[in-house]
């Protein structure tokens, strides 16, 4: 009896305590109140290209040919299947020959891509045992550590949103795989930050993963959110390094050019001034789901004290060129190539200065 006694104490007290904390404890990682509508995400962008198409087709004479276009436009407001959807997407880019700005328009409506659905189940998986710690169960950035992510020097930091939930109008912006203005990124750049990780970040390298891993992880992520039926792949182009690239001379103008157009942000760096702080425009939404006025605030770069992101030469001129997308650090094409190699060049020799003073203490 008394057997039975105990048996029947463990059992209410294994199921209820359980039970208990589940309905009265709080969970140790973040949950968001946001539930995603990915059909909401994909009408909404849908009918900011139409209206786009619009605004340009009222620009111009009114006639047949006109209104036979804002009627396809009109059709592709609505979230149709992928034949239907680029038959009509085709037959608008005929009929605007001649426009080419309204038929470039119509071409961002062309769906390039649809989840392999065999590679999501797969990719899942994978993702749920290598990404989903910091980037959420959902993949929407929620860690799943009840600390949160921080970088070298302490600084809240969050993993990639692949949902699009926190951005403006559902993006998905990759800040080290795109250029300033993309919000999606190419295959092979994405493929490349998870196998080599993102240096000064909680962003390890994953280069034990198989290539076939690698492109069940990217179906995954892909499939989080519906922007990327309409993304056409783009090639990064990598440009090479001068010769002299690390002369006295390109550093020095490489200086006077960084003391020009950077210190603003990033400060004095050899005088020891702390970059400053900056909010970004991205997130609609606080990390809670809540609608938010105030925007993730993060530090500039601080060079030679914590590592570059992307700490190549030709990577350094591509984040100079083509600017940081998601971020406060915009684009400075406009310096000329030979200008922003200068502050490539004085870039690394920060770099550079920081390991070996740090090696000579050591």
């Amino acid at each position: 009896m008394r057997g039975i006694l105990i048996g029947v104490l463990i059992a209410i007290f294994s199921i209820g305590v359980p039970a208990l904390y589940r309905s009265l404890g709080k969970p140790k990682y973040l949950v968001s109140e946001i539930r995603l509508d990915s059909s909401e995400i994909e009408k909404r962008y849908r009918e900011s290209v139409v209206s786009e198409i619009l605004g340009k087709l009222n620009e111009v004479e009114q006639n047949d040919q006109v209104n036979k276009l804002k009627n396809l436009a009109e059709k592709l407001k609505e979230n149709l299947p992928r034949d239907e959807n680029n038959k009509l997407v085709n037959e608008a880019k005929s009929l605007s020959s001649g426009m080419e700005d309204v038929s470039n328009l119509f071409d961002k409506l062309f769906i390039r891509y649809e989840p392999n659905p065999e590679k999501v189940s797969y990719g899942k998986k994978l993702f749920e045992n290598w990404c989903a710690t910091c980037h959420g169960r959902e993949g929407d950035s929620l860690p799943i550590t009840p600390e949160g992510l921080k970088t070298l020097l302490g600084d809240p930091i969050y993993a990639r949103d692949f949902t699009g939930k926190y951005h403006r109008e559902g993006k998905v912006v990759f800040k080290f795989a795109s250029d300033y203005t993309g919000e999606f990124a190419p295959d092979e750049e994405i493929k490349r930050i998870i196998v080599e990780g993102l240096p000064g970040t909680p962003m390890p390298g994953f280069p034990m993963l198989e290539e076939r891993e690698l492109d069940a992880i990217l179906e995954y992520m892909k499939s989080l959110n519906p922007r990327w039926k309409f993304y056409e792949p783009k090639k990064l182009e990598l440009p090479t390094p001068p010769p002299d690239l690390m002369s006295d001379e390109r550093i020095e103008r490489g200086r006077k050019q960084f003391e020009v157009v950077c210190v603003a942000c990033h400060r004095n760096i050899e005088k020891g001034e702390e970059p400053i702080e900056q909010p970004l425009a991205w997130y609609k939404f606080d990390k809670k789901g809540k609608k938010s006025e105030e925007f993730q605030v993060v530090k500039a770069r601080w060079i030679g004290k914590e590592p570059l992101r992307r700490g190549k030469p030709e990577y350094i001129f591509l984040t100079i060129k083509n600017g940081i997308a998601g971020s406060t650090m915009i684009p400075w094409g406009h310096l000329g190539d030979e200008t922003i190699w200068d502050l490539v060049s004085y870039v690394l020799y920060l770099e550079n200065k920081n390991l070996n003073a740090k090696k000579g203490g050591e």
